[in-house]
C-alpha cells in the first residue's frame, strides 16, 4: 500500500475530509497529500499512500492549471462565496477593459492571501484568529502566473483558466481583479485540472478507489534521475553508507535508486567523491 492516487475531489468536502475517506477505504492511516482545495474547489488532489508521504516535498513544488469562475460587482470577505458579500458596483465592464486588467496578473506578480485561509500565524491557522474577530495581517508573497486567459464572459460573470506556481491563491487573483476593476469581485467556483504533468482525466472519484488504482512509488520519481544499483549497493544505502557511482551528476543533485525496478533510496552525488549519499531510503512492502 505504497504510492499514489490521483483523486478527483468533489465540492463541499474539506481535503482533509478526502485523507479521513481514504483512511477507511484503505484501511491505511499514513495518508498525506499535495495541496489543498478549499471545500467550494474541485477537482485534481494527488493523495500519496505509506511510504510516498516521503516523496511530497517533490509533488508540492508542481506548477498547477485552474479553471475559476469570478462574479464581478461584489466583494467577499472570504474572497469566495462562502463569505459574506457586499455590493460593490453595478458598472458593467467591457472586454477591452477585462483584457486589459488581466494583463497586470500574468508573469511574476505579489498578491495577499486571504485572512480565511490555513495560512498559519504565530501557530495558529489565520482563518480561526479571522473567525474569533481577532485582528489578522497576511504578509504579502511573490507567486507568477504563467497564462491567464478567458474562457468566458457573459457579465457579471468571467471564467478563467489559469496556470501558476505553487502557492497561488485563486480567491486572491478573483478579488484583486475585482479591485483593479473597481467594480469588485469573487470566487464562485474553482476546478483544478492539472498538477504539473498529471491531469484531472487520470483520477478517479472516492467512489472508485481501489488497490489496483495505486500508482507506484517509483511514479514519484519520474522526473529524478535514475540509476540502477545492484543488491549489495542497496544494503549499503539502507544502512545510511555512500555507494560509489560511474555516473557523473551535478554536485548535490537528488538521483533516484532503483533495485530491481523498484525505488530503495533517494540518494545526493557528492562531486567530490563521487560517491552517493542516502537522503531518503524506503521500504517495499
Amino acid at each position: 500500500m505504497n504510492g499514489f492516487l490521483l483523486i478527483n475531489k468533489p465540492t463541499g468536502i474539506t481535503s482533509f475530509d478526502v485523507v479521513r475517506k481514504l483512511r477507511k477505504i484503505l484501511n491505511l492511516r499514513k495518508i498525506g497529500h499535495a495541496g489543498t482545495l478549499d471545500p467550494l474547489a474541485e477537482g485534481l488532489m494527488i493523495l500519496a499512500l505509506g511510504e510516498g508521504t516521503k516523496l511530497l516535498e517533490f509533488l508540492l513544488k508542481e506548477n498547477k492549471t485552474y479553471e475559476a469562475e469570478v462574479t464581478l460587482g461584489k466583494e467577499s470577505d472570504t474572497y469566495d462565496a462562502e463569505g459574506v458579500l457586499k455590493n460593490i458596483s453595478a458598472k458593467e465592464i467591457s472586454n477591452g477593459e477585462l483584457k486589459k486588467a488581466l494583463q497586470k496578473f500574468r508573469g511574476k506578480i505579489q498578491q495577499i492571501p486571504p485572512k480565511y485561509s490555513a495560512l498559519k500565524i504565530n501557530g495558529q491557522k489565520a482563518y480561526e484568529l479571522a473567525r474569533q474577530g481577532k485582528e489578522v495581517e497576511m504578509k504579502v508573497r511573490d507567486v507568477e502566473v504563467f497564462g491567464i486567459e478567458i474562457l468566458e464572459y457573459i457579465y457579471p460573470t468571467l471564467k478563467l483558466k489559469i496556470d501558476c506556481s505553487t502557492g497561488t491563491y485563486i480567491r486572491s487573483i478573483a478579488h484583486d481583479l475585482g479591485q483593479e476593476l473597481k467594480v469588485g469581485g469573487y470566487l464562485t467556483k474553482l476546478k483544478r485540472t492539472k498538477i504539473g504533468k498529471y491531469v484531472l482525466g487520470n483520477s478517479v472519484s472516492l467512489e472508485e478507489v481501489e488497490v489496483a488504482k495505486i500508482l507506484p512509488l517509483e511514479w514519484g520519481v519520474a522526473d529524478l534521475n535514475q540509476i540502477d544499483i545492484a543488491s549489495g549497493e542497496a544494503k549499503l544505502l539502507k544502512n545510511g553508507q555512500q555507494i560509489k557511482v560511474a555516473d557523473r551528476f551535478k554536485d548535490d543533485e537528488l538521483i533516484a535508486c532503483l533495485f530491481e525496478d523498484k525505488l530503495v533510496s533517494i540518494a545526493k552525488f557528492l562531486s567530490k567523491t563521487k560517491k552517493l549519499q542516502p537522503v531518503k531510503n524506503f521500504v517495499s512492502k
